[in-house]
């Protein structure tokens, strides 16, 4: 398959980062476009992402083996859907853990599914010390590192390489009150409101329209990706996957 199925996995080993955020606005966008896509809400004590998508999004408990099970086998079952997954920062460790185990990466790409680490990045030394080591143990996943100016204004790119260095970053702005309102709404869809205000003139458009462009460019590099390898040359994922230092 030329055009490979993504699978989102929205990341941080920090809590209120803004993570369900970002899975929200994939689900809610992809959903609305017409594009089958599935959830995965891994807070199984306040699974806000399945409570706003109950037909969308299946909260799973990872913390035992049954829950691991059943999240990786569903990951895996149809190549045709486009898959986001909420990982709560309490089972972080956990789910990577199992996902170099059971050599997933490898698995998921043998049927055209791509996982894509969506890290929400922080100053933190810890943070950037998680990263590297992430990309450490799964090089070959695809990385996009995610700067929210709501966690931090102030972080040196440099310490969250991405696996593609020109369309590999996504940028957030911060919400002001009047978007953070907007959004709130249970019934609030960014994908019906990107339809119905198409000339760009709100703030909250204006907040969505640059994330929603960053996440074209990366499913286009997947593409270019999977051509270039069809074709018999080499991925710019695996020119740039060397060891982080």
């Amino acid at each position: 398959m030329i055009n490979p199925a993504p699978l989102y996995i929205v990341a941080s080993p920090h809590q209120r980062v803004g993570k369900t955020l970002i899975a929200r606005l994939l689900i809610d966008f992809f959903h609305t476009s017409g594009r089958a896509v599935e959830g995965y809400d891994l807070h199984p004590r306040e699974p806000a992402l399945a409570e706003r998508f109950p037909h969308l999004v299946w909260p799973i408990d990872v913390g035992c083996t049954r829950g691991q099970m059943q999240l990786f086998d569903r990951l895996l079952e149809d190549d045709s859907t486009t898959k986001v997954i909420d990982l709560g920062c309490d089972f972080f460790d956990q789910f990577f853990a199992v996902m170099q185990e059971i050599s997933f990466v490898t698995e998921a790409r043998q049927r055209s599914i791509e996982p894509i680490v969506l890290f929400v990045t922080d100053p933190e030394t810890a943070t950037i010390r998680t990263y590297a080591e992430l990309r450490y143990q799964l090089k070959t996943a695809t990385f996009v590192p995610v700067h929210n100016q709501a966690v931090s204004i102030k972080f040196a790119e440099e310490d969250f390489p991405p696996t593609w260095t020109e369309w590999g970053v996504i940028r957030i702005s911060r919400l002001s009150p009047l978007v953070r309102r907007v959004i709130d709404w249970p019934d609030f869809s960014f994908g019906a409101y990107m339809t119905e205000q198409p000339d760009g003139a709100t703030q909250v458009h204006q907040w969505i329209s640059p994330i929603l462009t960053s996440l074209r460019q990366i499913e286009l590099q997947l593409i270019m990706e999977r051509l270039t390898l069809l074709l018999g040359g080499s991925s710019l994922a695996q020119n740039s996957a060397s060891t982080p230092e």
